[in-house]
C-alpha cells in the first residue's frame, strides 16, 4: 500500500473520510453516506404528507358528496309528504261538505231519516263555561300583585310628583 503513495492512519487510508478519519470541511462521519439516508428520509416523509393531505382532501370530497346525496333524497321526501299533505287536506275538505256526507250516509251506509223526533227539556240552568277534564284546560298562570315600592307614597306627597 506503502507504493500508491497512500498511508494507513487507524485502519483508515488517507486522502479518504473514513471511520476514524476526518471529514475534509472539519465534519466527522458516522457512516459512510449518512447524509443521503437523511435526505432520502426527509424526502419520504415529505412524500407521504404529501399521499396523505392528498387522501384526506378525497376522504373529505367523498364525505361532502355523500352528504350532499343524503340531503337530496331527503329533501325529495320531504317534497312527496308535502304533496300527500296538500292531498289529504283536499280530501278532508271534500269529506267536511254536508251534502256529500249525507248523500254517503243514505248511499253508501244505508242510514235514513228518523221517523220520530223525540225533544226533552231539562229544568237545570246551562253551566257557564263549557266543563272540561282538567288534563285539558292549562293552569292560569299565577301573577303576583304589584305593590307599590316604599318611596313612591313619599314621591306622591311632594307638590309636581303627581
Amino acid at each position: 500500500m506503502a507504493s500508491l503513495g497512500a498511508t494507513v492512519r487507524d485502519g483508515a487510508v488517507a486522502g479518504r473520510p473514513g471511520r476514524g478519519a476526518a471529514a475534509p470541511h472539519g465534519r466527522g462521519w458516522s457512516l459512510p453516506g449518512a447524509g443521503q439516508v437523511s435526505r432520502l428520509l426527509i424526502i419520504g416523509v415529505a412524500l407521504l404528507g404529501v399521499a396523505l393531505l392528498g387522501l384526506l382532501q378525497v376522504l373529505q370530497a367523498s364525505q361532502v358528496a355523500t352528504v350532499g346525496f343524503q340531503l337530496r333524497t331527503l329533501q325529495a321526501e320531504r317534497s312527496t309528504l308535502e304533496a300527500e299533505i296538500r292531498l289529504l287536506e283536499a280530501n278532508v275538505a271534500e269529506r267536511s261538505q254536508l251534502e256529500l256526507l249525507h248523500d254517503e250516509a243514505t248511499g253508501r251506509l244505508g242510514m235514513v231519516e228518523p221517523e220520530q223526533t223525540v225533544r226533552v227539556t231539562i229544568d237545570a240552568p246551562a253551566p257557564r263555561a263549557m266543563p272540561l277534564p282538567r288534563r285539558y284546560i292549562e293552569p292560569a298562570p299565577v301573577m303576583e300583585v304589584e305593590s307599590d315600592p316604599w318611596w313612591e307614597p313619599l314621591l306622591e306627597r311632594i307638590p309636581g310628583f303627581d
